[in-house]
């Protein structure tokens, strides 16, 4: 079957569905950890994971694979070593702390994983496996780009 370019969906457009639509999943998430777990925010969230995946990584670090400038995340980090979550992995460094989660940031991090988890498993709970494995295929796609 032959489609004219008129018939074709403009790129532009779809590209910009595509980012209201990732604007809406991050909007919802957050509301969703403000409701349920008012003790991590999202950002809380994204570094603990970080940090629990990267052990021994520095602000610098987090920093280049958030594309974030290294004093925001800095301030991130302070607040949550403020509240236990964090602490150096070699007290003694001159530069840059190596870091790592406390036993109170493992537990808060297992919970709110829990809790994305649960509401994960059931917003796809229609989705069949083929449509799982592609799309957790199409994420890892985009995000592997970014990092590009």
């Amino acid at each position: 079957m032959t489609t004219h370019p008129e018939q074709q969906p403009d790129r532009d457009d779809i590209i910009a569905s595509i980012g209201a639509q990732l604007t809406t999943v991050a909007r919802r998430g957050t509301a969703r950890v403000r409701r349920e777990n008012e003790a991590l925010s999202f950002v809380d969230q994204s570094l603990l994971n970080y940090i629990g995946a990267n052990p021994g990584c520095r602000a610098v670090d987090i920093a280049a694979h958030f594309q974030l400038n290294r004093s925001t995340v800095s301030r991130q980090l302070a607040a949550l070593a403020e509240f236990g979550l964090v602490v150096s992995a070699e007290p003694d460094a001159s530069r840059g702390l190596a870091l790592r989660l406390t036993d109170a940031g493992t537990a808060a991090l297992r919970d709110a994983a829990s809790t994305v988890q649960a509401a994960l498993t059931t917003r796809l709970s229609g989705w069949t496996a083929d449509e799982l494995r592609a799309f957790a295929g199409m994420l890892s796609r985009y995000n592997d780009d970014q990092e590009a």
